[in-house]
């Protein structure tokens, strides 16, 4: 190939690229919008037995580290109460921290993500104990069965 055709080749393959496949757009834009869609979800299940049920087993600090948008979360859970608030918890260090795009994270609470791959992958990030993770897995199961009939009732 002549460098003309080479250049032309590479030229279309940009311009297709850039303009002819859509540009995937994130879940979140702000933070804020993170950080509402979360704080919001735990609100709502809070008020289900089976959270309530959950939580009386739980003692445990999970801090959540999100980028695009960038946020930090730190769930806190013990005497069968929890808190959720922004950014990390300045008495303790958290059990454990989990690191996730917003997009993951979106993909996360609805369950449609396969979380064991997202963290072989590292899609999700852990620092701390998979095992103090897994205490949290009936609270998750019962946020992603609600979550998603909270998307479906507002999609409808």
């Amino acid at each position: 190939m002549t460098p003309k055709i080479l250049l032309k080749s590479h030229l279309t393959l940009w311009v297709l690229l850039r303009y002819a496949i859509p540009q995937i757009m994130a879940i979140f834009e702000t933070s804020e919008q993170l950080y509402s869609y979360i704080s919001e979800l735990f609100a709502e299940i809070a008020t289900l037995p089976e959270a309530r049920e959950a939580l009386k087993t739980l003692t445990l600090s999970v801090q959540f580290n999100y980028t695009a948008p960038d946020c930090t979360m730190t769930l806190t859970a013990a005497n069968g109460e929890y808190c959720v608030i922004r950014g990390a918890c300045d008495a303790t260090l958290p059990d454990v921290e989990l690191t996730m795009t917003g997009d993951v994270a979106h993909r996360f609470w609805t369950g449609e993500l396969n979380v064991m791959g997202a963290i072989t992958t590292r899609e999700i990030g852990i620092i701390g104990s998979l095992g103090k993770v897994m205490r949290l897995a009936p609270l998750i199961k019962t946020a992603v069965r609600y979550n998603r009939e909270r998307e479906i009732n507002c999609d409808s």
